[in-house]
């Protein structure tokens, strides 16, 4: 059976990946194990995730992956090489044969020619000079390789793509990259066309679901009333279609249909007027569109708790930021990972002056310094992640869930894992890969490893924080679909 992986944050999981995740079974078969390698409960834009570990393991497993693992949460939250570098390597440790991911460019051998020209001299004299002109780091790759005729690689999936390719280059790892073309939808992109039918990137959506949250977070309202009218929505599209039962079908599941036609978009502030269910309603039909019916249903009901609980992205980075603030102004930090004098020295001026952590990013940026580093920084220092324990090996992996298919794996992995088996010449060597939380922790000598130790200690930093900011405490078992 061959192995598919993907490396993916699905926050959340949108049409897109849905669309990939269909594109490698045309590709290659059904008869193909997907496993993804995601993000947890932080994501490598800096922030806590706008949907958590779990929900995005729910919406993975009813979309089509049959395994579904975690990328350490030290390692989630950096920069795009090391989030790259190290979900390759993952998904080499578990045996995969090729790793599928979107991109821009469509054509692998243009991007394999970059790899190339980035090793040359004359080509990373050029990135210097450009940068010593004053500009970023992502603007002088950009000139540079106009310069070689390769404008308009520099996209955030072909960076994401490069990094791939070359940790499988670099570690000669066995794992084949393949690239499905990104569709349509830009991986930043804040607005989309009102004629878009299907894709939108996830920032869009996580953008339109963080406005309900900050419009709405301080007001009580009745989801199930909004649930009703969805439901009521969809049943009088199907009735029109000549669809019998329709209450019947929907009242399983009550998403629109993917062609129906959605009014044009939504400005909140031109419905102070209509009631609050109405007003929320109308913006999830918006964006409803754009999602599989599994991770509509998911973030439905993650949007209520949320609501339900005053929670909006901005009061938990407020949240954050005053953590965070104590902990530079009492605590040593040049331990911290990606943290420099120059860097700590700014930090800690623009922290002093600094109400508010929109004011804060907004007093901290500069040419060399993008808020997102510095977003990352911040994360470092609220889970104490040290540059002396990053030393980018793979301990241990923690599967967050699977179904029949995901379980038939994990059990050859294991009879593999047998004593008997270690000296045979098979594919597999010994495997730390657990289904238990509480088994990792038990899995290190923590006398010659110190590193797992503290890396155990990030984690577990990171289960505190989720349960102090959010009030959601960390399960110990993955989440099991056999059906």
């Amino acid at each position: 059976m061959l192995k598919i992986g993907i490396v993916a944050e699905y926050n959340p999981f949108h049409n897109g990946h849905l669309y990939q995740i269909r594109k490698i079974k045309e590709i290659f078969g059904e008869d193909v194990l997907i496993v993804v390698v995601i993000s947890g409960d932080f994501v490598q834009r800096g922030e806590i995730s706008f949907l958590d570990k779990w929900e995005k393991t729910h919406a993975s497993l009813g979309c089509g992956v049959d395994l579904v693992v975690e990328l350490p949460l030290y390692y989630s939250i950096q920069n795009a090489e090391i989030f790259s570098r190290m979900a390759t390597k993952i998904l080499d440790y578990l045996g995969i044969d090729i790793q599928v991911f979107g991109a821009e460019e469509e054509n692998i051998e243009v991007l394999q020619k970059v790899l190339e020209l980035q090793k040359r001299q004359d080509y990373k004299d050029k990135l210097m000079e450009y940068m010593k002109k004053g500009n970023s780091y992502s603007t002088s790759q950009r000139l540079a390789l106009k310069e070689y005729n390769l404008d308009g690689i520099v996209k955030s999936n072909n960076i994401l793509a490069l990094e791939y390719m070359r940790e499988i280059e670099n570690s000669n790892l066995k794992i084949k990259p393949y690239i499905i073309k990104r569709e349509i939808s830009e991986y930043n992109e804040e607005n989309v066309s009102e004629d878009r039918e299907e894709f939108a990137s996830a920032s869009f959506l996580r953008n339109e679901l963080e406005k309900i949250l900050d419009k709405f977070s301080e007001e009580k309202f009745d989801f199930e009333k909004i649930k009703n009218s969805i439901i009521e929505k969809k049943c009088s599209f199907l009735k029109d279609r000549g669809v019998e039962n329709s209450k019947e079908i929907v009242k399983k599941n009550y998403n629109f249909e993917k062609k129906q036609n959605i009014r044009e978009k939504i400005d909140l502030e031109s419905l102070k007027n209509v009631k609050t269910e109405e007003r929320i309603f109308l913006k999830l039909e918006e964006i409803q569109k754009f999602l599989p019916e599994k991770s509509f249903d998911i973030i439905f009901k993650s949007l209520e708790w949320k609501i339900n609980n005053r929670f909006s992205g901005d009061k938990i980075k407020e949240e954050i930021f005053k953590i965070v603030k104590y902990k530079i102004l009492t605590e040593k930090i040049m331990e911290i990972y990606d943290i420099t004098e120059e860097i700590y020295a700014r930090i800690y001026g623009t922290m002093l002056n600094s109400q508010k952590y929109i004011e804060f990013l907004k007093n901290t940026k500069s040419r060399n310094l993008s808020n997102k580093r510095v977003e990352r920084i911040i994360l470092n220092i609220l889970l104490n992640i040290k540059a002396d324990m990053m030393d980018f090996e793979i301990n241990y992996v923690r599967i967050l869930g699977f179904n029949k298919k995901g379980q038939e794996y994990l059990k050859e992995i294991r009879e593999n894992n047998k004593i008997e088996n270690f000296n045979m010449e098979n594919n597999f060597q010994k495997k730390n890969i657990f289904v238990n939380w509480k088994d990792i922790e038990k899995s290190g000598n923590f006398e010659i490893q110190e590193n797992f130790l503290e890396k155990i200690k990030v984690e577990k930093n990171g289960f505190l924080i989720k349960e102090l900011i959010l009030g959601k405490k960390e399960k110990l078992n993955p989440i099991v679909c056999l059906d």
